[in-house]
């Protein structure tokens, strides 16, 4: 499997809103403690769909025949990453959902209170019923990670993504290319997969590595 977070590039409307840095556009002004800025957030929409076509298909050319990939995209870059992994020779099979019931309300509006993530395989997958199948269900609720349990400013909770790993069999290797806070791997020593991690910013690889590192020592949980 292939679990991915890439930088949505969005956190704004114009060019100068999307060159800030990370830490002004994600994270609450007050905080007593801000988190690493990280690269790699400011490209426009062109940029940003021929960069996740680019990584999509090197991320292909690892996955075995039917292996899944899901990758994270807010609302406004869901169009250009459903383009992005068909582009890279994967089949698109739909949007998973993650609810996130402690969204904050906003006047006059709908609440935000939903994140996306494309499915899509490597070529066809196995859909006759047999034993062992596993039935995933389409949409996750979970609550944000609490700011004091962060290391990152993006960090998903351990929760949705042992949840969504579950598309990877049994004893897998699921590769996650953009590591951040190491969440993933997380999920993967909890529920005995194999896990493989790519970070360019070194600081949140250090993070990373340690946190996933200390999951795997402590072995599965009970599932």
């Amino acid at each position: 499997m292939v679990c991915a977070e890439p930088p949505y590039c969005s956190g704004g409307l114009t060019r100068s809103d999307r060159k800030q840095s990370t830490s002004t556009k994600y994270q609450t002004t007050g905080l007593d403690q801000y988190h690493h800025d990280y690269e790699g957030d400011a490209m426009d929409e062109r940029a940003f769909t021929l960069f996740t076509m680019e990584w999509a298909r090197l991320a292909r050319a690892t996955m075995k025949p039917g292996a899944s990939a899901v990758v994270f995209s807010d609302w406004r870059q869901l169009a250009n990453t459903c383009d992005a992994v068909q582009a890279a020779g994967l089949v698109f099979r739909g949007i998973v959902v993650w609810n996130k019931p402690s969204a904050r309300p906003q006047p006059n509006s709908f609440r935000a209170d939903c994140e996306f993530a494309v499915w899509a395989t490597n070529g066809p997958i196995y859909r006759t019923p047999t034993q062992g199948a596993v039935y995933l269900k389409g949409c996750f609720s979970h609550n944000v990670e609490p700011t004091k349990n962060r290391i990152h400013m993006n960090q998903k909770p351990v929760g949705l993504m042992r949840e969504l790993v579950g598309i990877c069999p049994p004893g897998g290797t699921v590769l996650d290319p953009f590591m951040g806070s190491g969440t993933v791997g997380v999920a993967c020593s909890e529920t005995g997969r194999g896990y493989i991690g790519i970070e360019r910013d070194a600081v949140y690889f250090d993070m990373a590595e340690g946190r996933v590192s200390a999951a795997y020592a402590q072995g599965m949980i009970e599932m």
